[in-house]
């Protein structure tokens, strides 16, 4: 992914009228110039993190389906001042987008609702954003559409809270606070789907979805600076989030993308890593140091690289500790053992695997995998009949299908001494290899890469064999070589 905030320069297309804010308007547009300002913005958690960075919160969250495709600005932390000429073209915007949504929404045509009010052709441009109508025009059109305009500074003054305080849960990754704050949204969601706050609504609405969800084009019209960076990062476009906003959880969610590509070995999101935790750090965000220094250490364990790993999840159990997070401290267990595994070490991967009081699907999978390397075959195939009934695995991507999938193709080799020589299983770990490499960060396939190249050179497709190790984006070093089921020696 490189260094992400040195793209082109990509800005949405919007009309920019010449407007002049008068101070005696009054209706629905200047209650919006007297009470929009902007609430804040900015930002995140990668082996099985990343998973954290896309989970649901716990309990659910209540839909605020009257915000989608509705949606502006932020600093670090906190909201950025809009002048009065700049506030009054987003006010004209968001009536617009109103306007043409509502009208839609009804199956009217321009005629139809400009009959009586205004020319069809000015409400075009108002619902283009392009036209300033008086408060009588505006008052007129949304009378007809039904439109009860909240913009009230009681109102307003609420929505302001939820929403800063919804945007700093994000991006301080604290989901303990999502659901709660869901519900306030929630419970907002019906006014604020007709307020100047719509933009904002739909972004924080969607930013809580997992994975973050983009808001509509009519609205991403009234989004700028750091609230645009973070529509950009749900539309993972991190190159232009990190330019409009360059904040810790911008950085984290970047270097998650890389890390899951594994492009370049992984040199892209270690970079992207180590920012994300020194403005974590700086912006007192632990949760974000926190599933920093987790993805970093995936990195390194991924790329068998034991002493950087050691180093990085150090750090993270630390922090891991201080914040109660038992589940990532498990995590951090997980990924060691396996990268033990990995290279072969089955004896101090099956020390820990063999010792989970309530392995899921992925534990007994390692498990199996240990056994298999240190001629433990039935009790191997005892761990993989525990499987059906293993719990869910609350933090990995792998679905119950594919992880089943996994599970059968360490079967077959136990029940099949000669599978080298049967397609069947050749079949099976080859689609088993594909839906890893294009569904799951790239070091989940890259652990199985060993027996993929076992079947490739046992069947004597050399070529296949030196293009998959060429092209592969992870790089081991240059010491280890494959040695089949042995793992990497």
């Amino acid at each position: 992914m490189g260094a992400l905030g040195h793209g082109p320069a990509l800005r949405c297309r919007r009309a920019r009228p010449r407007l002049r804010a008068r101070r005696d308007r009054g209706g629905a547009a200047a209650a919006l110039r007297r009470g929009g300002r902007p609430g804040t913005c900015g930002g995140g958690g990668g082996g099985r993190l990343h998973r954290d960075l896309r989970r649901r919160p716990r309990g659910g969250r209540p839909r605020v389906s009257r915000l989608r495709g509705r949606g502006g600005g932020g600093a670090r932390g906190r909201a950025p001042r809009l002048s009065r000429h700049r506030l009054g073209v987003r006010v004209i915007a968001g009536v617009g987008a109103l306007v043409r949504r509502e009208r839609l929404a009804r199956d009217w045509s321009l005629k139809g609702l400009a009959h009586g009010i205004c020319a069809v052709s000015y409400l075009s441009k108002i619902e283009r954003g392009e036209a300033d109508p008086s408060p009588e025009v505006t008052d007129a059109l949304l009378e007809r559409l039904g439109i009860a305009w909240h913009d009230d500074e009681a109102f307003l003054a609420r929505a302001h809270d939820v929403l800063d305080r919804g945007f700093d849960a994000v991006l301080s990754f604290d989901e303990a606070a999502l659901p709660a704050l869901a519900d306030e949204l929630a419970d907002l969601a019906d006014d604020l789907a007709s307020s100047p706050l719509v933009a904002q609504a739909a972004l924080l609405e969607g930013l809580f979805s997992k994975p973050a969800r983009p808001v509509e084009p009519e609205l991403e019209v009234l989004l700028d600076g750091r609230l645009l960076g973070m529509q950009r990062l749900a539309q993972g476009r991190y190159e232009d989030a990190l330019r409009l906003n360059p904040c810790a959880y911008a950085y984290l969610k970047a270097g998650a993308a890389a890390y899951e590509s594994g492009e370049k070995n992984y040199a892209p999101a270690i970079d992207l890593l180590r920012q994300a935790y020194e403005l974590a750090a700086r912006e007192g965000r632990a949760r974000v140091m926190l599933s920093a220094k987790v993805c970093l250490g995936n990195c390194y364990c991924n790329q068998l690289d034991f002493e950087n790993m050691e180093v990085e999840y150090r750090v993270a159990g630390r922090l891991a500790r201080t914040l109660g997070e038992k589940d990532l401290l498990r995590t951090i267990s997980y990924n060691t053992a396996s990268a033990h595994a990995e290279c072969g070490h089955f004896e101090r991967a099956y020390a820990f695997f063999s010792t989970l009081e309530d392995p899921s699907a992925l534990d007994l999978h390692k498990l199996a995998v240990c056994c298999e390397g240190l001629g433990r075959r039935d009790e191997a195939l005892a761990a993989l009949d525990r499987v059906p009934e293993a719990r869910r695995e609350p933090r990995t991507e792998v679905g119950e299908d594919l992880a089943g999938e996994l599970c059968d193709v360490v079967r077959f080799r136990l029940e099949h001494p000669d599978y080298l020589r049967r397609p069947e299983y050749g079949k099976a770990l080859l689609a088993v290899f594909a839906r890893c490499r294009a569904e799951l960060p790239i070091g989940f396939a890259a652990f199985h890469l060993p027996w993929v190249l076992e079947w490739h050179t046992a069947n004597r497709q050399y070529r296949a064999a030196f293009e998959l190790e060429r092209d592969f984006p992870l790089k081991l070093p240059a010491a280890v070589e494959y040695d089949g089921a042995s793992g990497v020696q």
